[in-house]
């Protein structure tokens, strides 16, 4: 009789510490869902993102440029279409992308590197078409050009780096044009886990 009435006594006590495990997961999700942050599941790429929605679309005045080769996640080469007042010259250029910064490449190569490297190679393989627009300055102390980049199809591929988490935000004044909308995409990536955010 006793050990039936310890066998009931064990059962309901599991049953109640599975019941009280559920109950606090569910606070825990809770809190998740109020707080705007989706857990991230083991070797998962962090969930969707969908930069396109606040993405401002191609500025009339952009102008084309053939890209040469990619050098990293921030920084590609590429050749004008037709030389401009921005770009005089036919020579190819050295670009960097306005205010985003992405993990170095050079040794020792930072975690997130090669990841924001093919990203920006899939947006703008070698030989495409992409538009350019320039902010207050065109141009750094390296005679790097300064430009925003969209893909012929309209991705904004600055905001694109951000918001798969393979770039940070980084304001540079005086080009700012573009700086709350990269704050605000590398704070949903973070909080999503995604790209760097989620492995590094």
């Amino acid at each position: 009789m006793r050990r039936a009435t310890t066998g009931r006594r064990r059962a309901r006590l599991v049953v109640a510490v599975i019941a009280a495990l559920i109950v606090a997961a569910a606070v825990v999700i809770a809190v998740w869902v109020g707080a705007g942050v989706v857990p991230t599941l083991p070797g998962s790429e962090g969930g969707s993102y969908s930069p396109a929605s606040e993405a401002p679309e191609r500025p009339g005045d952009a102008f084309a440029l053939t890209v040469d080769d990619v050098v990293d996640g921030d920084t590609l080469r590429a050749t004008v279409v037709a030389p401009n007042e921005v770009v005089t010259t036919r020579e190819q250029i050295r670009i960097r992308l306005i205010g985003i910064d992405t993990p170095e490449v050079t040794p020792p190569v930072e975690c997130g590197a090669d990841a924001a490297t093919d990203h920006l190679r899939e947006l703008l393989p070698e030989g495409a078409r992409v538009w350019a627009s320039v902010d207050r300055d065109s141009s750094d102390r390296y005679e790097r050009r300064l430009f925003y980049l969209w893909t012929d199809d309209g991705v904004f591929a600055n905001l694109d780096l951000v918001a798969a988490g393979h770039a940070e935000a980084m304001p540079v004044r005086p080009n700012l044009r573009h700086a709350d909308l990269f704050a605000a995409a590398e704070e949903q990536a973070r909080a999503s886990g995604r790209g760097r955010w989620g492995s590094c």
